[in-house]
Parts: structure tokens; sequence; C-alpha cells
């Protein structure tokens, strides 16, 4: 019978194949070790293959275990940009409240998919020490990282955030001006309400269905006109959205 040493052993050598499926089979199976793999983990995190580090990383996060936190703090300085994006991400699993300073300046990254992740793990942390940070990153270059900074504002509370975001709902990409109404709902932000009434009556699909989701958490009824409106729409979803949200603010 094979020990649970060895076996992690075997499984981590695995997650260097080249065949993505024995690589990934390979992975949830650490994951589904629990806590028993842990060291390994951490061990590998610091092995001469990228994909392993990035796998370990991947595991960590979703193991959750706080001895990982330290070790993933340092993969954010990796070589590969693969390794740092999935190591922010694992902070963000863990909710680790002692990232929160290096994943702020991994805001800064010139990687925009380390700043990505680093935005997405400060918003389930949802420690106030980044709003500033998130908040000048509603301007960066990537729709991406805007949508995932709108977000994480969202999750902190911080009321700061409330003119840019409505500054964002105008932003070129549906995606983010989506992210930017779902983040003015988490925030309960009334003086939004105009602004989402706006935009439910525009053509963006993502954008409108957040902003009907918005709408009924703020509780605005100067939105009730608009949202009977779009609740006999041939958009399922957004049928949906409206109706929900038109029953939260009957409340």
């Amino acid at each position: 019978m094979v020990d649970s040493s060895q076996r992690i052993e075997e499984l981590i050598t695995r997650l260097e194949q080249p065949n993505s499926d024995t690589r990934e089979a390979a992975a949830i199976e650490l994951l589904e070790m629990g806590t028993v793999a842990v060291d390994s983990l951490i061990q590998a995190l610091n092995h001469p293959g990228w994909r392993v580090r990035y796998y370990a990383a991947w595991a960590l996060g979703q193991i959750g275990d706080k001895r990982a936190v330290d070790p993933l703090i340092a993969a954010l300085h990796d070589e590969n940009t693969t390794v740092q994006e999935w190591a922010a991400s694992a902070l963000g699993e863990i909710n680790a409240p002692r990232a929160v300073e290096p994943l702020i300046a991994s805001l800064k990254h010139s990687d925009p998919g380390t700043r990505q992740n680093a935005a997405s793990a400060l918003g389930h942390i949802g420690d106030p020490r980044a709003a500033e940070a998130l908040i000048a990153l509603l301007t960066d270059d990537s729709p991406f990282v805007r949508s995932s900074a709108a977000w994480a504002l969202g999750k902190l509370g911080d009321e700061r955030a409330i003119d840019p975001l409505l500054g964002i709902l105008k932003d070129d990409d549906d995606w983010v001006q989506g992210s930017a109404a779902s983040a003015l709902g988490l925030l309960g932000a009334e003086r939004a309400a105009d602004d989402l009434i706006q935009v439910l009556r525009g053509e963006g699909r993502w954008v409108r269905y957040n902003a009907a989701w918005a709408l009924g958490e703020i509780g605005s009824k100067k939105a009730v006109e608009a949202l009977i409106s779009v609740s006999t729409t041939d958009d399922i979803f957004m049928e949906r959205r409206a109706t929900e949200a038109l029953e939260k603010i009957s409340r």
C-alpha cells in the first residue's frame, strides 16, 4: 500500500506532465487530500517547473490552510506571471489579512493578469486599506482589471468609491459597466439611482442586468417605472432581475 507522502510526491511529479488532463487530475487529487498535502505543496512553490508552481498555488488557495500565506506572498514575486497570478488569487481564497500590503503592491505589476487577480483577492479579503489603490485601478488600460477593481470596491463597502464607480458606468466595456453597477448596489449608493436607471434603458446587456439588481438593493422607488418597462421584454434573465428588484423595492 502506498503511503500518503509517497502518493503526494507522485502527484506533484505528474503536475509536470505534458498532458493537461494528467496534470489537472493530479491537482484535483492533491486538493482532495487536503491539509495532509499542504507541506509538500508549499515546497512545490519552489519547484523548477512553472506548471508545478502554478498548480501548487491553485491547490493551496482551494485548501485554505493559513500555513501557505507567507510562501504564497513570496510567490507573488515568482519569475513566471502565471504563478504570480494564481498566488494572488490563492491569497484571496485563504482570506489572508497580512497579504493586503503585498497584494496592493501587486496592483502596480506590469502583468494585467496579476493586477486583476490581486484586485479580486483584495475584494475577498475586504480590508479598507486597499480602497485608495483599487480606486486608482479603475482607470487601468485593461477592462478585466477595471472590472475586478470595481467588484472589489463593492465588496470593501467604502463610500469613497461611489463617485469613481459612477464614472465608469460610462466605460466603453459592458462588463466593466456591469461590475460598476453591481458594486454600487453592494454599496447601497442611493445617489447612484438616476445613473443606474439611465443605463438600465441602454443597450449593454450585462450592465442592464446588474443595474436592475443594484436598483433593487438600493430600494429606490424612482426606479419602479423603468424596472416595469424592462420586466416585460423577451429577455428572460432581464425579466427575472427586474421582477426581483421590484419585489425588493415594494417590501
